[in-house]
């Protein structure tokens, strides 16, 4: 049998059943082309393998004839010929595996055991997301691939791993004139029905925002303040300053996944303007105040141009 072993190293999967989890299967085989695949400076196989297994579109990684490691992507992995022990190179394949399993995986030619095809997993969850799914099938001489690839989330927009969903964000901007608070929802449906206005739940998410804004600041010579999905409860326009309103609580949104301010830095704090009518909350865009958030009337009469929104929606599956 060409199976070297099943590497006891997992990486367990998100979606799905909590039982599916990925493992390294070594064989002894060649694959067509390295090109592009990363050399990995590690002082045994072990830990080839296990960086492959910990990177995210990382499919196979290689152990070549002068014991050198290689780690092959998504995009750059390909078809692997079988070998024997002579030839001195391994490769190792990141699969999916059941471990509600009681037993191993048997047979011949893995990691397509008794020749049925293997699947694995290479999606990544940087801000360019994307599902990266392969199906692994013997030909009777070695493994091909065949491979399926959509981004997380519409065209312009940032992927986030949030604690409880993966959420995909950006500034949507107005042409040339003022949105108005009661207007920024029509606004982010613009970009497709499934969007809704969105808050920012992780310095991650707000970082890629103040780029984003600066990148429309240099493009357009301007400075963009956008609206966030926070609007002043009746009550706390009252009584701005108290334990609730100073926190989320104390607002009125529709991106529930975000259930604190943590992530956001306020020109003042919480509580300002509610007493001057300013209710709804939005962030700057100027090159001192870049990414904090201020207070602004909601639907007109604003102290500074506000063109655009942050919009949100769920990722894709």
């Amino acid at each position: 049998m060409n199976l070297l072993r099943l590497i006891l190293i997992g990486s367990l999967i998100r979606a799905g059943s909590s039982t599916i989890v990925q493992k390294m299967v070594v064989v002894w085989g060649t694959p067509e082309l390295l090109d592009g695949c990363a050399i990995n400076v590690s002082s045994t196989w072990d830990q080839c393998l296990q960086n492959c297994l910990k990177t995210e579109d990382c499919v196979t990684s290689v152990l070549d004839a002068s014991e050198q490691c290689h780690l092959c992507n998504f995009k750059n992995v390909s078809n692997v010929q079988q070998t024997t022990k002579e030839d001195k190179v391994k490769v190792g394949f990141k699969v999916k595996v059941d471990i509600s399993e009681k037993e191993c995986p048997s047979g011949e030619n893995g990691p397509t055991f008794g020749n049925q095809p293997a699947e694995g997993d290479a999606s990544t969850t940087d801000e360019s997301g994307k599902i990266q799914t392969y199906t692994i099938t013997w030909t009777g001489s070695g493994w091909t691939f065949d491979k399926f690839s959509k981004s997380r989330c519409t065209v312009g927009f940032a992927f986030s791993r949030r604690a409880t969903i993966d959420w995909c964000l950006a500034i949507v901007k107005a042409t040339g004139r003022n949105t108005s608070y009661s207007s920024a929802p029509s606004l982010c449906k613009e970009k497709g029905t499934i969007m809704v206005m969105s808050g920012i739940a992780n310095a991650f998410e707000m970082e890629g925002l103040s780029y984003q804004m600066c990148r429309y600041r240099e493009r357009d010579s301007t400075t963009i303040n956008a609206f966030a999905d926070a609007k002043r409860t009746e009550e706390c326009q009252a009584t701005p300053k108290s334990e609730k309103c100073m926190s989320i609580e104390g607002f009125t949104t529709v991106d529930k996944a975000v259930q604190n301010f943590d992530a956001y830095e306020f020109f003042t704090d919480a509580s300002a303007g509610a007493t001057s009518g300013k209710q709804c909350m939005v962030m700057l865009g100027d090159i001192e105040n870049q990414g904090k958030m201020d207070f602004q009337e909601c639907e007109s009469n604003f102290d500074y141009p506000v063109w655009g929104v942050i919009c949100g929606h769920e990722a894709f599956t």
